[in-house]
C-alpha cells in the first residue's frame, strides 16, 4: 500500500465537528469490539479454569480407574491389588469401602457419603493430605477417628474432638424388621479441597473401622486405581481387563472419563454456547463498522472524486477505506486483549472489590462448586479470539470500500 493511502485513511478517522455522528458510530464500533474480545477472553479463561479445577479435584479425590467386583464385595483382594500394581503406569491401588449414611450432629441430620480407606493410602492422596486445616492424619490412624470436610464442620460448628453420629439403613434384621446401624465417631481431621460437594458431604473413615460399621468383615467394596497421568487410561484399561480375566475374579472397570462424562460434556456444551453467544457482540460491532464506513463514504464522496481525477486508482480508494475500517478493528481488538488479560490476572481482587461495593456475594461456593473463581488463559484460544475479531473487522470493510471505489467522479462532481 502507498503512503498517501495511510495518511488519508488516518485523516478520515480524525473527524471534524460536522462529522461528529460518524465519529460516534466509529467509537461505538471500537468499544463493541473491545468489549467483545475482552468478554470472550475472560469467559473462556473462567470456563477453562472451572473445568481444570473440577477435573483436578475429581481425579485427585476419586482416582483414575475404579474396579468394582460383582456383588459389591471382595475378600481375596490382596492378589488383585498385587496384580494391578505390577502394571505399567499404575502408581498405587487402594482398597476402599463406600456407603451412604445420615450424619447427625445436635439433632441436625444430613446425607453424607462415607469412604473407608487406610491411613497409608489417604496419606498418599495429596489432595487430602496437603489440605488439612485442623487435626492430623495421626489422629485418623491412631485414634480411629473420622475426617470431615471444612464446609460440613462450619455448618455444624464442629471441631477436632467433637463427635458425629452416622446412621445407615443397612443394619441388622430383627423380628420387627430391619434396624438401622448407628455409630458414634470422634472427629480427628478436617480437610478443605476447595470443591463444595467434597468439603460438605464426604466423610473419611479408617478402612478397618468401615469394615466393621458396614458389616463387611474382611472384605472391601472396590479398588481405586491411581495412574501416573490421567491420559494413561487408554493404555492401562485393556491391560487391567486382561488381568481380571486371568485372575478369574470378575467385576467391572470404570475410568474417570466415563464416571464423569455427563458432567464434563455439559461443561463443554456450555462453553461452546457461551463462545457463540459472545461472538455475536463482535459481529454486531463489525456491522457498526460497516454502517460507519458507508456513512463515511457518503460524506467523503467529493474527496473520493477529486482523488480519482488526480490519478488515484480504484484500488487505492478501496485501500483507504479498508485501512480506516481495519484500524478501528485492530485498535478495538488490542484494547480488548489488554482488558481481558488484566481482568483474568486480577479476577479475585476484582471479585472482592465488587462484593464489598455491592454488599452481596457474587461467587457462592455452594452453587459454583469451587471456593474461588478460576481463570486459565490458553494461548491458542486467545489467539483464535484475536484472529476472529480481526477477520470480522476486515470483512466488514470490504463492501463499503468497494462502494467507495465504484463511485463515478463525474457524477459526484457534477453538482458540486
Amino acid at each position: 500500500m502507498k503512503s498517501f493511502e495511510w495518511i488519508i485513511a488516518l485523516r478520515y478517522l480524525r473527524a471534524r465537528r460536522e462529522e461528529g455522528f460518524i465519529s460516534i458510530i466509529a467509537g461505538f464500533s471500537l468499544l463493541g469490539i473491545a468489549l467483545g474480545v475482552a468478554t470472550l477472553i475472560i469467559v473462556m479463561a473462567v470456563m477453562n479454569g472451572f473445568r481444570a479445577e473440577l477435573l483436578g479435584r475429581v481425579i485427585g479425590f476419586n482416582g483414575h480407574i475404579l474396579y468394582q467386583p460383582y456383588g459389591g464385595r471382595m475378600t481375596d483382594f490382596e492378589r488383585v491389588v498385587k496384580s494391578f500394581s505390577e502394571e505399567d503406569h499404575v502408581v498405587r491401588v487402594s482398597p476402599i469401602i463406600e456407603g451412604q449414611v445420615m450424619a447427625s450432629v445436635r439433632n441436625n441430620a444430613t446425607g453424607a457419603l462415607v469412604r473407608g480407606i487406610s491411613a497409608d493410602d489417604l496419606r498418599k492422596q495429596s489432595l487430602i493430605a496437603d489440605n488439612i486445616v485442623a487435626g492430623s492424619l495421626e489422629n485418623y490412624e491412631t485414634q480411629q477417628a473420622v475426617a470431615i470436610g471444612v464446609r460440613y464442620a462450619e455448618k455444624n460448628g464442629l471441631q477436632i474432638g467433637d463427635s458425629v453420629t452416622l446412621i445407615t439403613p443397612k443394619g441388622r434384621a430383627t423380628p420387627f424388621g430391619m434396624v438401622p446401624r448407628i455409630g458414634n465417631y470422634k472427629i480427628g481431621m478436617i480437610f478443605e479441597v476447595g470443591e463444595y460437594n467434597y468439603d460438605s458431604s464426604y466423610i473419611f473413615m479408617p478402612l478397618d473401622v468401615a469394615q466393621k460399621y458396614f458389616q463387611y468383615g474382611e472384605a472391601i467394596g472396590a479398588l481405586e486405581i491411581i495412574l501416573s497421568h490421567p491420559d494413561d487410561v487408554p493404555r492401562v484399561y485393556p491391560a487391567l481387563v486382561r488381568r481380571i480375566d486371568e485372575l478369574g475374579v470378575g467385576g467391572r472397570l470404570i475410568d474417570w472419563q466415563r464416571l464423569n462424562s455427563s458432567f464434563f460434556n455439559a461443561l463443554q456444551v456450555e462453553r461452546n454456547v457461551m463462545f457463540l453467544i459472545l461472538t455475536l457482540i463482535i459481529i454486531v460491532a463489525a456491522f457498526n463498522i460497516i454502517s460507519s464506513l458507508i456513512m463515511l463514504v457518503k460524506d467523503k464522496g467529493r474527496d473520493v472524486a477529486i482523488l480519482r481525477t488526480m490519478g488515484a486508482s480504484r484500488r487505492s480508494i478501496m485501500h483507504i477505506f479498508m485501512i480506516a475500517g481495519s484500524s478501528i478493528g485492530i485498535t478495538g481488538t488490542l484494547i480488548g486483549f489488554v482488558l481481558g488479560v488484566l481482568f483474568c490476572q486480577n479476577i479475585q481482587g476484582i471479585q472482592q472489590g465488587l462484593e464489598s461495593i455491592l454488599g452481596t456475594e457474587l461467587w457462592s461456593a455452594e452453587i459454583r462448586f469451587l471456593a474461588e473463581i478460576p481463570a486459565i488463559m490458553e494461548p491458542g484460544e486467545v489467539m483464535a479470539v484475536l484472529l476472529m475479531a480481526l477477520l470480522l473487522s476486515f470483512l466488514a470493510t470490504i463492501y463499503p470500500s468497494w462502494r467507495a471505489a465504484r463511485l463515478d467522479p463525474v457524477e459526484t462532481l457534477r453538482y458540486e
